[in-house]
This record gives C-alpha cells, sequence and structure tokens, in this order.
C-alpha cells in the first residue's frame, strides 16, 4: 500500500505521492485526493473562569454606580424643585415688601407735606401771638397800647 503525505502551502493543504508519479496511477480511483482531518472542537480556555469573573464583577460595579448616580439625579431634583419653591416664596415677600416700602414712602412724603404746611402756619401763627402777648401783658401805656394794636391786625389778617 502506498502513503500519500500532506504539505500545507499559501493555499491549504495538498496532497503529494509518497514515491512518484508511478505511486500516483496507482493508486485506485476515489484516493486520488485526501482532505485534512476535521479539526477537533475548540477547547475552552482556561482563564475564561477569570476573566468572566472579571466582567460580572464590572458589570457589578456599573450597575451599583448607576444605581447611585440615579439616586443622587432625583436627590438633585427634588432640592432644585424645594430651591425653586422657596425662591418664588422669598420673591412674593420681596414684592409684598416692595409694596410696603412703596407705600410707607408715600405716608412719608404726604407727612413731610403737612409738616411743611404745619411749620408754615406755625410760623405766620407765632408772629400774631407775639404780638398778641405783648398787647396783653406788657402793661402798656395808652399810646403804645394803640401801636401794639395796629402791629397786632396787622400780623393777625
Amino acid at each position: 500500500m502506498h502513503t500519500a503525505r500532506y504539505e500545507t502551502g499559501p493555499s491549504g493543504y495538498h496532497s503529494f505521492p509518497a514515491h512518484g508519479t508511478f505511486a500516483a496511477q496507482s493508486q485506485p480511483p476515489g484516493y486520488g485526493t485526501l482532505t485534512p482531518p476535521p479539526l477537533p472542537p475548540s477547547t475552552p480556555v482556561r482563564g475564561s473562569r477569570a476573566g468572566m469573573t472579571v466582567l460580572i464583577a464590572l458589570a457589578a460595579l456599573f450597575l451599583v454606580t448607576t444605581g447611585i448616580f440615579v439616586t443622587l439625579f432625583l436627590i438633585a431634583a427634588s432640592d432644585h424643585t424645594k430651591t425653586v419653591t422657596q425662591l418664588d416664596d422669598r420673591q412674593r415677600q420681596l414684592t409684598e415688601l416692595d409694596d410696603r416700602v412703596a407705600a410707607a414712602e408715600a405716608d412719608r412724603k404726604r407727612a413731610e407735606e403737612r409738616n411743611t404746611a404745619v411749620k408754615s402756619a406755625n410760623a405766620d401763627i407765632s408772629g400774631c401771638v407775639k404780638a398778641m402777648q405783648h398787647y396783653l401783658w406788657d402793661g402798656l401805656a395808652e399810646a403804645q397800647r394803640t401801636a401794639a394794636a395796629r402791629d397786632l391786625l396787622t400780623k393777625c389778617k
């Protein structure tokens, strides 16, 4: 019996006769072209458990990190809502205070105007009061009394 040998080249396996051309011609039909034996099934790599453990640990870490960030986001959203509500309350209070300040300012201006009017009237009346005090209590003689009465009439119009 003749044996064939296999050699690999850039295009795959090729069969070559063992002893020249005679050996290839002496083979029965169907034996001229030999195919390489099938490859054995692939076996898992030994380091795959360690790799799988690392992947599971990373996935768990990512899951926990995602949970933390979602929690932080929800807390921040709640804090934001509370802060916006407080801001709206403060703005409403400030608006009310601005209205009160404007009303107080208007009251102050009216009081100043009344004060100015009272001071003016007081200045006018004080001249009249002094003239009346001079006429009544200074014990004037008849001629002085007549002059004081004229002065009283001019100042107390």
